[in-house]
């Protein structure tokens, strides 16, 4: 949604402030498909590069950019200054890193932690929802969300919005998280999932708790994140990023939240590329 007329384009603030950083710093950026990827609101953040030129493309300016920093700071000539991508994390975002993944492994025990027990209800046959295990699963999804609750508090930054939009955020961030997380807890071996007080279930008894045809979407995209074998630090960066989203609607302040977005996204590019060298498409991927 444009906010107005920046830097020789009508353009939102998201847009508007990744173009003034993209171009003050001189950052040079990779697309890891074909150049040309598809930039629109949702899927903006996934390519800096192919970002970067719609901004182009659209009619922004450099030299805007450019008159506007001398403007701001009482300069005759802007600094210009080259910064290349880098796999090493500031000590700025290194901090930022190291809250999230406290804040994710505090509200979320690793599997390995879990004492897993099962239950043999409803294990033969997808049939009528299961009292026992819809009244166990509702009291696991509450707590599982007080849990989700806790750790956004603790996402740098989500306090200082105001109240109407840390609840935005949340509603519509918090389904995304509890799945993401579960999904992170899955046996592909046993096809199971570990729920938070180490209650083990299979599809079937998923299905009959209460999820229905959803169950099925689960399990497929908790097989799909596999591959990417992200650890607590990337898990937890991921929530943060899914919550902090600008791009929610009724939202008070969306520029605020752009900017604590930032950071978080270029935590998780660079931590990912550091833990995989070779692999420099996995943190399109796991956008």
């Amino acid at each position: 949604k444009s906010s107005g007329y920046h830097y020789g384009v009508s353009a939102c603030e998201g847009c508007k402030g990744f173009f003034r950083r993209s171009v003050q710093k001189n950052m040079v950026y990779t697309c890891h498909r074909d150049r040309n990827c598809i930039i629109n609101k949702i899927t903006r953040n996934r390519c800096q590069y192919c970002r970067l030129q719609r901004c182009f493309a659209a009619g922004m300016s450099r030299e805007s950019v450019r008159n506007d920093r001398i403007r701001r700071k009482g300069k005759k000539e802007a600094v210009k200054m080259t910064i290349m991508e880098t796999y090493e994390l500031t000590s700025e975002l290194g901090l930022i890193v190291e809250k999230i993944c406290r804040a994710h492994t505090e509200t979320f025990p690793a599997l390995c932690q879990l004492g897993k027990y099962t239950t043999n209800s409803s294990s033969d046959h997808r049939i009528q929802l299961d009292l026992g295990l819809w009244d166990k699963f509702s009291e696991l999804a509450t707590k599982c969300i007080i849990k989700v609750v806790e750790f956004a508090k603790r996402v740098p930054g989500f306090t200082g919005l105001t109240i109407a939009d840390q609840i935005t955020l949340l509603k519509a961030a918090c389904l995304d998280i509890l799945i993401l997380r579960i999904c992170t807890r899955y046996t592909p071996d046993q096809d199971t999932m570990t729920f938070s007080d180490g209650l083990t279930l299979t599809r079937t008894q998923i299905h009959n708790a209460g999820f229905g045809p959803l169950t099925d979407q689960v399990f497929t995209f908790a097989g799909q994140l596999l591959p990417l074998e992200m650890d607590d630090t990337e898990s937890g960066l991921l929530s943060a990023i899914c919550l902090v989203s600008g791009d929610r609607q009724d939202l008070e302040e969306p520029s605020k939240v752009e900017v604590l977005q930032e950071p978080l996204l270029e935590a998780l590019k660079i931590y990912s590329r550091k833990r995989r060298p070779s692999m420099p498409h996995m943190f399109p991927k796991m956008l």
